[in-house]
């Protein structure tokens, strides 16, 4: 035990076999993942993917809950995302210790939450200015439309554009080394921008940074409040944000236990474009998770190729490890590309018994890319460059992700769901959006605004630009509602909307009536595409003509599956800047060059998008990248190769 205050706590056997029944005898944890919940020291935990990361940290910070002393000293957990949260809810939802662990004394939230409610509003208060809205994208657009013409002509010929509009590395600084009158423009409209109550995300982590270098007070407060710090999906912290964290919490352990639970590997949420590589995570000394309980030993060593810890993965026998099950590599004529999704689901059919694809049918089978959203039409020397060259009916928004609603109003109600669960007022604003998208392209009988990953974007993109601010302010408006939405209320949000349609030339007609209606609470209804009987954007269904069986295929980017387990998993190559599996083909041959280059980050996205499957894990190269000598490399590894053409 490193902190003295903490030394009555101690985590037993019984407390083991305790966390094991309240988590509904659904897991057993071994002697390695015992140690690391009795562990009460500053350490890192290399977890690889389905070796039960979260579920440790939940059993943990259920037995701390439970022997917890204080009533005003707590646990902090934070992460990049609210997994950590919903497991927790989840699983421990119900009772009184997942009560206390959602509650004070305990933080349990996202990075950027905890330094905003710790630190930077309290700072950027006591400078007497107050917090109206904190949102990139809607402050970055109102300073850019608040300089001049001249102003916003000559950045653009710089290449710059409204990202220009907020400080960067540090506060008073932007992105612009030339330019002496244009950046007093620029900084005189983000002060006075500030003093309104408007601030960018990032902005809020550099007030948080310069709070912390100039008070020593604070770091010593927040460790004193929170003696324990869990870090989930550890490897997706920047270097800034590291930073920020050993500024808080003292590095070395003296005064405060660091945890960080990840899987180095796996770091792929920084730019794509930028290699960000951080020498944080895992601390010298961690504690090593090297059992998959999600797939085989044939998966680990085929995903083993592309991973950069020195560290290997082992899977675990499972039900399908004696039916030798044949991982492919299809490698197609490009001209044969859509061939490719056909041939991957006629291989889940001939692999799985339709009792097999039922069964684990929630995990389903999947086909992913690094690239997915399209922006122009593929050069014939790039294709294929996404998704969409293997099924032009791909839509980059992640559909099955979201729910088909019967009524306007219940993108409202999932909206506060989502805001009241997680703090953050974006989530809100997708759901308006997406509902809003909706409404318009009901009223106007076409796909009027298209889908894309950023529904609010695609709102505005329709509209002109003397339109854009009256439009962010009336959404503004319909996210402010954080409660329960009364008949009454709904009948006064309809008004904002109702305006709002008119800036896209649009009525309130009998087409839409029935979609804007307000309905009961009780009466709700969620309709998925499955329950009614509809195919979700973004499912391919492939028949089998011979014997009519089907299977439904979903498809989405690498980064939309991260921490999920499918059943089948194809992974199409891409373009970013090159091909993608092309530039990597010699890791995937377990012939590594002597140097990574530039290839990181591509090699962490081919490493999440390879460990996803339970059972089937199939690739997709264009031939021509592949010669002879290759592929019986790859054949030596235990790739089944089939050739389309």
């Amino acid at each position: 035990m490193e902190i003295d205050r903490l030394k009555e706590i101690e985590i037993t056997d019984e407390d083991i076999q305790w966390v094991e029944e309240t988590l509904g005898h659904e897991v057993h944890f071994d002697s390695t993942r015992v140690n690391i919940i009795k562990n009460m020291y500053s350490v890192d935990i290399q977890a690889f993917p389905g070796s039960g990361k979260t579920t440790i940290l939940v059993a943990k910070l259920a037995i701390l809950a439970k022997k917890w002393p204080y009533d005003n000293l707590g646990i902090c957990v934070l992460s990049h995302t609210n997994v950590a949260r919903e497991e927790i809810e989840e699983r421990l939802g119900n009772n009184e210790i997942g009560r206390k662990l959602l509650s004070y004394p305990h933080f349990i939230g996202t990075l950027h939450s905890f330094f905003d409610t710790y630190v930077a509003l309290p700072w950027i208060r006591s400078k007497g200015l107050n917090i109206d809205l904190i949102n990139t994208e809607y402050v970055n657009f109102l300073r850019w439309m608040r300089l001049s013409y001249e102003t916003r002509y000559y950045l653009k010929r710089q290449r710059k554009n409204e990202s220009i509009c907020s400080y960067k590395g540090c506060i008073g600084e932007i992105d612009l080394d030339k330019g002496g009158e244009t950046k007093a423009k620029i900084l005189d409209v983000i002060e006075k921008t500030q003093k309104e109550g408007y601030f960018t995300f990032d902005e809020m982590l550099l007030y948080a940074k310069q709070a912390l270098e100039e008070l020593d007070g604070i770091s010593s407060s927040i460790q004193q409040r929170f003696p324990i710090l869990f870090i989930d999906e550890a490897q997706d912290t920047d270097s800034f944000q590291w930073d920020l964290l050993e500024k808080a919490f003292n590095k070395d352990g003296i005064c405060s236990i660091r945890q960080g639970y990840g899987d180095s590997n796996q770091a792929i949420y920084n730019n794509l474009y930028v290699d960000d590589e951080s020498s944080h995570f895992p601390r010298e000394g961690a504690l090593v998770l090297n059992e998959s309980m999600r797939f085989d030993s044939r998966i680990a060593k085929l995903a083993n190729t592309v991973a950069l810890s020195k560290e290997r993965m082992d899977g675990t026998e499972n039900v399908f490890s004696e039916g030798k099950i044949a991982h492919t590599i299809f490698l197609f004529q490009k001209d044969k590309a859509p061939q490719v999704i056909d041939e991957f689901g006629q291989l889940i059919l001939n692999t799985f018994s339709d009792k097999e694809i039922s069964e684990y049918q929630k995990e389903g089978c999947h086909v992913v890319g690094m690239v997915h959203c399209k922006k122009e039409d593929t050069p014939e020397k790039q294709f294929p460059k996404g998704i969409y060259d293997y099924w032009e009916l791909y839509e980059p928004e992640k559909a099955s992700k979201s729910m088909v609603h019967k009524f306007l109003i219940q993108y409202f109600r999932y909206g506060i769901i989502e805001f009241q669960r997680s703090g953050e007022r974006s989530l809100q604003v997708e759901w308006i959006s997406k509902g809003l998208r909706r409404l318009i392209n009901k009223a106007k009988k076409c796909n009027y605004v298209p889908v894309s990953g950023n529904i609010f974007a695609s709102l505005l993109k329709v509209l002109p630009d003397d339109c854009q601010t009256d439009f962010r302010k009336m959404v503004y408006e319909l996210s402010g509602t954080s409660d329960a939405i009364s008949k009454s209320k709904w009948n006064s949000m309809l008004g904002v909307m109702k305006q709002m349609l008119k800036l896209f030339d649009i009525t309130i007609s009998q087409d839409i009536e029935e979609f804007i209606k307000w309905i009961d609470e009780e009466n709700n209804e969620v309709q998925d595409g499955g329950k009614i009987g509809k195919v979700l954007p973004n499912h391919y269904i492939y028949t089998d003509k011979e014997t009519q069986r089907i299977v439904d295929i979903e498809f989405g980017s690498i980064h939309s599956v991260k921490g999920r387990t499918h059943l089948a998993t194809l992974v199409l190559e891409t373009f970013l800047k090159t091909h993608n599996m092309k530039a990597i083909l010699k890791f995937l041959c377990a012939t590594p060059p002597k140097s990574v280059g530039k290839n990181q980050k591509r090699l962490r996205c081919q490493y999440v998008a390879m460990t996803r499957a339970r059972a089937l894990l199939c690739l997709a190269i264009p031939i021509d990248f592949v010669d002879d000598k290759t592929q019986k490399k790859l054949q030596g590894i235990g790739w089944n190769i089939k050739i389309i053409n």
